[in-house]
Order: C-alpha cells, then sequence, then structure tokens
C-alpha cells in the first residue's frame, strides 16, 4: 500500500499522460435477474460461418470464419454473464447450447468508464487464431490485454503470432474496473479480484477446449503488456492459477511509483504491496455507501441492482486517488493470499518459466516541461528523499526537465524493480530478463501527446501485432526478432530463436545477463550490473519498500 500520501494535485499532463499510455497498451489489444440459463444469441450481425470450422466445445459447438488463410473464433464465452446475482460473484460456467455458435464477431468488451462508458457486463468471451494447415498439437499462446485493469480489450488482430509463430493464439475478455475488483464483505468472506478469476476462468477453458482448435493443453504461455503484465506476476504467485499455464511473458509489468505517491492508478504491479483484505473491505463499505446502499442487510442486493452508469458514478480511480471502492487486485485470501514479492520471498509460487522486462524509459507519473515542474514533480514524488534525488538528477545533466523527470521516473519506478523481481523469480523458476533500448518508436515524433519526450516508453516498443504505423527498416528487425523470440519461447521455453541472439537464463551466480532489445538487429547482452549503474539502482533499492 501507499507508504503515505502527499497532498498535491496532479496535473492535466499527469492525467492526459496516463490516459494516452493505457489507451496504447489496451490496444496492444444491461441488467438480468439471472444469465446463467439464458440462451446465448448469436452475435449481431454475424457473418457466416467458414467450411469447416465447426468444432465442439464442452459447452457446445462454434462455427467460425477464414481470414487470410487463418481460422478464427471470435466471441467464444467461456462463462455466463456475470449480471444480476452473478455481477461481483466468481465467474459460472455459460449455458450450454446445440447448434453451432457462430463465433464470427467479436463479442463486447467489458464494461468500463476511464475514457468514456463503454462496453457491457456481458463480456466474458475468448477469441482462438489457429494457422493455415491446421495442424494439431500446437503451443498455445494465450493474451491479457493491458489497460490498467480499467480499460482494454482482447478484440486485437493476432495473425503474426499465430502465422509466423505457427501457434494457437487465445485472446480473452476480463471485468474491469470497480465492477472487476470491488471488495465488500456483503459479497462474502474472500470477495473481490474477480477479473483476476475471469482470466483464470479462461484459462480453465484453454485447458478443456483448446485441442479441438489444434492446440496443446500442456504447452500454454501467457504473456501481457502492463496491467496484463502485472497479471502474468498475479498468475505467478496465485494458487489457484496452478497448473493452467507452463510459462508466462511478463512485459512492461512495472509502473507504479516507487514509494506509493500520488498517481491515478491503484497499487497493482509486479512490486505492489497490494490492499489487504481488510483495507479493501474498508473502501468497499466506503464505496457502497457512496451510492446509496447504507442497509448492511441488503448491501449486496442493493448493489447488484444498480445500473452500470450508478455503479460507475462514484469510483473515479478509486479509493487510492481520492473516488471510492478498489478498482485493481487485492489480497482476498483465495485468488491472491500474497503479493508477488511476497509469494517469492516465502517460494509460494507457480513454478513456471518466464520472461520478465521493462522498456528503458517508462514514465506514468507526470511530465516536467519547466525547471520548477520537475522540483515540483520530484518533492512530490519523493517527499523526505527529494534533495537526495534532486542531488542524484541534476537538472543540468539533462536535455530537458521531460528528460530529466522520465529519467528518474523509469530509474525509480520501473527499471530498477524490474532487475529486482527478475531476480527474486530467477531463486524459483528459470527466467529470462529484457530491456527495451529503443529510442525511435513509431510514429517516430520527437515528443507523445502529453508533450513529454517519449524515449522508450511504456509498452511502446513491444511489437507483437501487425503495425498499426508503417514500421522502418530498423523497426521491422527488432518486430523480427521479439515476435520469433516470444513465439520461440512459447515452443520450448528459451527464447533464443534463429537469427536472433543467445539469450542465457537470468543467473545471479553467472554476471545475470539482460537482453537489451534494440532496432536494427542491435540486440546485445548487457549485465544486471552495468544496468544497475546506469539507472543508479543501489540507490534506489535503499529507498524501495521491503514486501
Amino acid at each position: 500500500m501507499r507508504a503515505r500520501r502527499l497532498a498535491l494535485p496532479r496535473s492535466r499532463f499527469t492525467r492526459a499522460l496516463l490516459a494516452v499510455t493505457l489507451l496504447s497498451a489496451a490496444a496492444a489489444a444491461t441488467q438480468a435477474s439471472s444469465a446463467a440459463s439464458a440462451p446465448r444469441a448469436a452475435p449481431a450481425a454475424a457473418v457466416p460461418c467458414a467450411p469447416d470450422t465447426v468444432r465442439q466445445t464442452i459447452n457446445g459447438p462454434v462455427c467460425g470464419v477464414v481470414v487470410n488463410n487463418d481460422a478464427e473464433w471470435l466471441g467464444i464465452p467461456y462463462a455466463s454473464p456475470p449480471i444480476g446475482d452473478l455481477r461481483w460473484a466468481p465467474p459460472q460456467p455459460p449455458a450450454p447450447w446445440t447448434s453451432p455458435l457462430q463465433a464470427t464477431a467479436f463479442g463486447s468488451s467489458c464494461a468500463q468508464s476511464f475514457f468514456s462508458a463503454s462496453g457491457s457486463e456481458d463480456c466474458l468471451f475468448v477469441n482462438v487464431t489457429r494457422p493455415a494447415d491446421g495442424a494439431g498439437g500446437l503451443p498455445v499462446l494465450v493474451h491479457i490485454h493491458g489497460g490498467g485493469f480499467v480499460a482494454g480489450s482482447g478484440n486485437g488482430n493476432y495473425s503474426l503470432l499465430a502465422d509466423t509463430g505457427h501457434e494457437v493464439v487465445v485472446s480473452l475478455n476480463y471485468r474491469l474496473g470497480i465492477l472487476g475488483f470491488l471488495t465488500n464483505p456483503a459479497f462474502g468472506p474472500h470477495s473481490g479480484d474477480w477479473g483476476l478469476q475471469d482470466q483464470q476462468a479462461a484459462l480453465r477453458w484453454v485447458q478443456q477446449n483448446i485441442a479441438q482448435f489444434g492446440g496443446d493443453p500442456h504447452n500454454v504461455t501467457i504473456y501481457g503488456e502492463s496491467a496484463g503484465g502485472s497479471s502474468v506476476c498475479d498468475a505467478i504467485a496465485s494458487p489457484t492459477a496452478r497448473g493452467l499455464f507452463e510459462r508466462g511473458i511478463s512485459v512492461s509489468g512495472e509502473y507504479n511509483t516507487l514509494l506509493g505517491s500520488p498517481t491515478s492508478l491503484e497499487s497493482q504491479d509486479c512490486k505492489s504491496n497490494l490492499p489487504t483484505q481488510t483495507q479493501a473491505d474498508a473502501a468497499g463499505r466506503d464505496y457502497a455507501t457512496s451510492v446509496g446502499c447504507t442497509d448492511p442487510a441488503a448491501v449486496a442486493a442493493c448493489l447488484r441492482w444498480r445500473t452500470v452508469e450508478q455503479v460507475e458514478a462514484t469510483v473515479g480511480f478509486g479509493y487510492q486517488d481520492g473516488g471510492h471502492g478498489t478498482v485493481g487486485p487485492t489480497i482476498n485470501g483465495t485468488t491472491l493470499t500474497l503479493s508477488l514479492r511476497q509469494a517469492l520471498r516465502r517460494g509460494e509460487v507457480n513454478h513456471v518459466t518466464v520472461i520478465a522486462g521493462v522498456d528503458r524509459d517508462e514514465n506514468l507519473v507526470g511530465n516536467a516541461t519547466t525547471a520548477d515542474q520537475y522540483t515540483q514533480l520530484i518533492n512530490t514524488q519523493y517527499g523526505p528523499y527529494a534533495s537526495q534525488v534532486l542531488a542524484r538528477y541534476p537538472l543540468n545533466h539533462f536535455g530537458s526537465p521531460a528528460i530529466a523527470f522520465r529519467t528518474v521516473a523509469a530509474d525509480s519506478d520501473t527499471v530498477c524493480p524490474s532487475l529486482r523481481t527478475s531476480a527474486d523469480l530467477a531463486r524459483w523458476m528459470p527466467t529470462y530478463a529484457y530491456e527495451i533500448d529503443d529510442n525511435d518508436i513509431p510514429p517516430y515524433a520527437a515528443v507523445n501527446a502529453s508533450g513529454s519526450a517519449a524515449g522508450a516508453s511504456h509498452v511502446g516498443a513491444w511489437f507483437l501485432s501487425p503495425a498499426t504505423t508503417p514500421l522502418d527498416a530498423n523497426q521491422q528487425a527488432l518486430q523480427n526478432e521479439e515476435v520469433a523470440s516470444v513465439t520461440q519461447f512459447a515452443r520450448n521455453g528459451n527464447p533464443a530463436a534463429s537469427g536472433t541472439p543467445e539469450w542465457p537464463l537470468y543467473d545471479e551466480s553467472h554476471g545475470s545477463q539482460v537482453m537489451s532489445l534494440q532496432p536494427a538487429g542491435d540486440s546485445e547482452l548487457v549485465t544486471t550490473s552495468q544496468l544497475a549503474a546506469q539507472h543508479n539502482c543501489a540507490f534506489w533499492d535503499k529507498l524501495a519498500p521491503q514486501p
């Protein structure tokens, strides 16, 4: 939890930066009394199914489409709509069906209000993309989308991974924000983490059904960026995720502030001490009061019969940011009993194989355009340590206040915590570490939409989908390498693919090498000691809260 709360309003720059970044991460990527027995209708404006695409799932047959020779099944329900009595309840199996469900259009994204009111509560769908030749026993990649646990969707284009890696790719939607993570004693003794439970229900669907689509249920890799990256960390720590996957790729899963100082995101990343059940329940009681549900005997029913608009009206960014309720993962005692760092300290983790890393210049905190703003942000974020930070990062060492603060934020919040997380992971499981070192991320602008110098920004140069902005030859070389490494890792647990540099395990007893991913085929191995010195990690590790 937050070590302290410093009272300084965030600027529009800060919120704009967070909004742009969450939208980017998410793109890299009606109520009813009971939905458990309701028949599932075909998607609106469903296109006809392609020949030979009927597959039998444990819930009923589905048929799909063929796009550029890839077979796709879109909008397959893996759980009942979480509405009525199933709102703020564990995901339940969907009602079975007998006629082929036309899985030819994406289902709705989950209800969210971060950018604008969108999505639906009826959103628990998976999408499957299989390469053209129809072979069986293929490796399976499961994508968990980002968006700060408050935004995003798994409705994306996965053809590049499926075709290049010759693998089956599954994406999923999960409940978000207050609908995905509210805790309240009225829901039972271990409430909360509904969105994580959705993710695990989707992984159980994969275990039960993916062989029908050509995938190997015993060769499953989960991967995600931003909140998807921290979801991978949660899955490693979660007792209820045991046996659901063999490998995990956490992309940019370190993004909360080091000391828990003000940002709009609830504490949620791979290094965070997550809210305890007691803290989350207190926030849940406050939330219920904020929406007018004050009768202790009727809180659950009252909350479940509020409209989505009423449910989201008082939330803001959750209780840690002046709003109400929890909007991210909590230690609910079942889905999560410990944070990742706590679980790693005790060795109570799922022993899988991991790739974990970040981009060199990630900054979700704010932007400084003047010297005064730089000093103000340092004071806000680091409080009693501000003078030490300013002495170590004097403004005259940088080309601009934006670059200066970006460097401070990335070193303290992202790069150094990532090295520490990798070292902790490597004590218990095979781990490969990386850092993105790419100054020229498309669309090749000197500044991003908030006016800050972008650098190797949050999830910016992790190119696993067909590019929406054309890549130049240098960036294309990086994409080729990243896709090759990810798909090779999903195949056999080793990211060293043909045409890419050798990528050794992260091993502190042998120098702890990190893959520095760079454009133009210039990726190279660097040692932890080199990165730690470059990013002042000895300094930041002394300030970092212990789990």
